[in-house]
Protein backbone atom coordinates (compact mmCIF):
# COMPACT_ATOMS: atom_id res chain seq x y z
CA UNK A 1 0.00 0.00 0.00
CA UNK A 2 1.21 3.82 -0.87
CA UNK A 3 0.56 6.01 2.12
CA UNK A 4 0.83 9.91 2.70
CA UNK A 5 -0.51 11.51 5.96
CA UNK A 6 -2.01 8.53 6.86
CA UNK A 7 -4.02 8.14 4.00
CA UNK A 8 -3.34 4.43 1.57
CA UNK A 9 -3.63 6.52 -1.82
CA UNK A 10 -2.38 3.61 -3.96
CA UNK A 11 -2.21 0.03 -3.85
CA UNK A 12 0.76 -1.96 -5.78
CA UNK A 13 1.37 -5.69 -6.52
CA UNK A 14 -2.30 -7.70 -5.68
CA UNK A 15 -0.83 -10.36 -8.23
CA UNK A 16 -0.37 -14.45 -6.06
CA UNK A 17 -1.68 -12.55 -2.61
CA UNK A 18 -2.41 -14.41 -0.18
CA UNK A 19 -1.47 -15.37 3.41
CA UNK A 20 2.17 -16.78 4.29
CA UNK A 21 5.23 -16.36 5.79
CA UNK A 22 6.73 -12.66 5.66
CA UNK A 23 9.91 -13.63 5.68
CA UNK A 24 9.20 -14.36 2.49
CA UNK A 25 8.31 -11.18 1.70
CA UNK A 26 11.55 -9.39 3.44
CA UNK A 27 13.84 -12.00 1.66
CA UNK A 28 12.63 -10.46 -1.79
CA UNK A 29 12.60 -7.08 -0.38
CA UNK A 30 16.23 -7.59 0.50
CA UNK A 31 17.79 -9.08 -2.47
CA UNK A 32 20.66 -7.27 -3.55
CA UNK A 33 20.03 -4.77 -6.54
CA UNK A 34 21.76 -1.63 -8.30
CA UNK A 35 22.23 0.75 -5.74
CA UNK A 36 20.35 -1.02 -2.95
CA UNK A 37 21.05 -3.20 -0.47
CA UNK A 38 24.54 -3.51 -1.25
CA UNK A 39 25.24 -3.35 2.80
CA UNK A 40 24.31 -3.51 6.37
CA UNK A 41 22.92 -0.10 6.39
CA UNK A 42 20.85 -0.40 3.43
CA UNK A 43 19.04 -3.25 5.28
CA UNK A 44 18.61 -1.72 8.40
CA UNK A 45 16.68 1.39 6.82
CA UNK A 46 14.09 -1.26 5.60
CA UNK A 47 14.23 -2.93 8.49
CA UNK A 48 13.00 -0.06 10.59
CA UNK A 49 10.72 1.33 7.88
CA UNK A 50 9.26 -2.68 7.41
CA UNK A 51 8.58 -3.40 10.76
CA UNK A 52 12.06 -4.40 12.15
CA UNK A 53 11.01 -8.24 11.05
CA UNK A 54 14.25 -9.60 10.55
CA UNK A 55 15.42 -12.90 8.64
CA UNK A 56 18.46 -14.99 9.47
CA UNK A 57 21.10 -15.76 6.80
CA UNK A 58 19.88 -18.84 6.83
CA UNK A 59 16.06 -18.13 6.42
CA UNK A 60 17.30 -15.22 3.62
CA UNK A 61 19.01 -18.14 1.72
CA UNK A 62 16.48 -21.00 2.25
CA UNK A 63 14.14 -18.51 -0.10
CA UNK A 64 17.09 -16.71 -2.41
CA UNK A 65 19.00 -20.13 -3.29
CA UNK A 66 15.65 -22.13 -2.56
CA UNK A 67 12.22 -21.15 -3.30
CA UNK A 68 13.44 -18.19 -6.00
CA UNK A 69 15.47 -20.49 -7.67
CA UNK A 70 12.98 -23.06 -8.37
CA UNK A 71 11.08 -20.91 -10.06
Amino acid sequence: MLVKECNIVGIIDWAGTAYGDPRYDVALAIRPKQNAFDNEKDREIFYNGYGKLRITDEGYNYYEDGIYNFF
